[in-house]
């Protein structure tokens, strides 16, 4: 799929009227666009249900079995992060006598999330939200040692939670014969605002507040999954979206070194956090949006969990910075739990590591896009401008983007005009950052890494777009849709008008790579060999009706895309 190959499965030519209603563009949140409605995590249906207990280290837990899976949910792994907590490092959990029940889902993190309402998680949103959730085979024993891999949701830095509908762990648990884990940790305004700089030791961390309730998360898989049946010497993270810019970022952290052994970075390729004085800008803001004095961080525990998230939608969206809203409040490289810039010049020694499976979709951008894409386009000024405020990472300029915008016409000329604004646009917030990971690792001489492109099209839409998180269906194996993103994605779609393009086949080729690469580090399956990048043949897996691996797909715009 060299680069005039490439357009096979991204040109289409674009009729308007298959284009998005105003009630499509609001079923497309950022995390959970691409999902369906699907029945609830496995585990959860009532019928023919026993029960099992397990002892952690903090006390026993009672979870339940039904149909070949034990789940246990809402395990809390830390202590409620608010009143004086807030802004703390997580802190311990207290142990328990007797058995505590582990039957319900947990709470997320409160937050304002713009998810199409049947994708939400049904579960309270507090600031009481370090929980996570665990489901294994039925038989799996502590002597089992299964794989176990670890979800971490999309939404940014910003909003969502692994209890949404579409993070089905239980499915790969079971389809799989893993153990799989889905945490909530804080965000956004809660998990991310940076105190370091008011002289307060308590608070030097907070401004990664949430990756360290993540890693305290991985500390309790470490500690106590071997009980679940899971061996805490192989333990995968994965995330998509603002998941995969999590994972991108614990390589940052040193406390996160060790405790887990592969990466899979699903559209998420986070290249930079906050430095320590743009995040203290933002907490500025912060104060004075509040009409607090600054540096006086025990009003600012004090206020309202709905009031500080009333100001963190004024913040976030208001000020003018080199980070989209939806990343604003995200990590920072404070010095003490990141101790530096990551990924600049080089690839974190952590991150060389560990086999790292990284890749993108082919039409991420149009899920974010709505009716701009499809409205006439002036001219290639207009066209670099849309291309740049649809990044949803770094804000680039127009006068940035429009060498691409001409540089992409005279490579591509038969793309229309919506095409090529989606390619563009992809290419820059989401192709660069997987490319620049990949060089990087590959300098730096460590673990294998693998790229794939998820380049298969959903039937709604007439079958026009590989968008933004269309893979998360496959990779938690969900195979019965209700409604999607039209409305018409019933299961008698599940085999589009190409009697080869399947969904379920084209689901469990990339299902069976996921967990392949979680049990041995190699995502190849017995019918689908997928050597890994190196700087010769960059191999990369492109999943379509007919998936294959494909040399160098990017190479005639590699550089146009570095140079932005």
């Amino acid at each position: 799929m060299g680069i005039d190959v490439d357009t096979k499965h991204r040109s289409d030519s674009y009729d308007q009227r298959d284009g998005f209603t105003r009630r499509d563009v609001l079923r497309l949140g950022m995390a959970g666009a691409t999902a369906s409605l699907i029945s609830l995590p496995g585990g959860l249906a009532r019928a023919n249900a026993s029960f099992k207990t397990v002892e952690t280290r903090h006390g026993k837990l009672r979870g339940r079995v039904n149909d070949g899976l034990s789940s246990f949910l809402g395990i809390r792994y830390g202590a409620d992060t608010g009143g004086m907590n807030r802004f703390m490092p997580p802190q311990p959990v207290k142990p328990w006598a007797g058995v505590r029940d582990a039957l319900a889902l947990g709470n997320q993190c409160a937050q304002n999330n713009p998810d199409f309402a049947p994708w939400l998680d049904p579960s309270p949103a507090t600031e009481d939200c370090l929980m996570l959730n665990v489901f294994s085979p039925e038989k799996a024993t502590a002597s089992s040692r299964l794989p176990v891999m670890v979800w971490l949701h999309g939404g940014g830095y910003t909003f969502g939670s692994s209890y949404s509908h579409v993070y089905n762990c239980g499915s790969i648990a079971k389809t799989g014969n893993v153990v799989t884990v889905g945490i909530n940790h804080r965000l956004n305004i809660f998990g991310y605002t940076y105190l370091g700089a008011q002289h307060d030791a308590r608070f030097a961390s907070s401004g990664n507040a949430g990756h360290l309730d993540i890693i305290q998360a991985l500390e309790w898989v470490r500690d106590n999954i071997s009980q679940f049946g899971g061996d805490p010497s192989n333990v995968t993270v994965f995330g998509q979206s603002g998941g995969g810019g999590k994972i991108s970022t614990l390589f940052g952290m040193p406390k996160a070194r060790g405790l887990f052994h592969k990466a899979i970075i699903q559209s998420g390729s986070v290249l930079k956090v906050r430095e320590a004085d743009e995040a203290s800008i933002t907490t500025d803001a912060v104060f004075d949006e509040l009409q607090l004095k600054r540096g006086d961080i025990k009003a600012l525990q004090a206020v309202p969990t709905q009031a500080l998230l009333k100001c963190f939608d004024k913040v976030a969206f208001a000020m003018k910075t080199n980070y989209s809203p939806y990343i604003l409040f995200g990590p920072v490289a404070d010095g003490k739990s990141m101790p530096e810039m990551i990924w600049r010049g080089s690839a974190p020694a952590f991150a060389r590591e560990v086999p790292i499976l990284m890749g993108i979709d082919s039409d991420e951008t149009i899920a974010f896009m709505g009716f701009d894409a499809f409205n006439p386009i002036k001219d290639d000024a207009a066209m670099a401008e849309m291309a740049a405020k649809s990044n949803l990472l770094y804000n680039v300029s127009t006068d940035q983007v429009l060498p691409l915008v001409k540089e992409y016409r005279r490579r591509m000329p038969k793309l229309s005009d919506p095409e090529l604004l989606v390619r563009i646009s992809t290419d820059i917030g989401f192709l660069k950052g997987a490319m620049t990971q990949s060089e990087l690792l590959l300098a730096g001489k460590g673990a294998p890494v693998h790229m794939y492109e998820c380049a298969w099209k959903t039937p709604c839409f007439r079958g026009k777009w590989a968008l933004h998180g269309v893979e998360l269906p496959f990779v938690f194996n969900v195979q019965h849709y209700d409604t999607a993103w039209d409305g018409k994605d019933s299961d008698a779609l599940r085999v589009s008008a190409d009697p080869n393009n399947d969904r379920l086949a084209v689901g469990r080729r990339m299902f069976d790579a996921w967990t392949n690469f979680a049990r041995s580090g190699n995502p190849s399956t017995p019918t689908l060999a997928w050597p890994a990048y190196d700087s010769t043949t960059r191999s990369t897996m492109v999943f379509d009706a007919k998936s294959k691996v494909v040399s160098d797909p990017y190479a005639k715009v590699r550089d146009a895309i570095m140079s932005l």
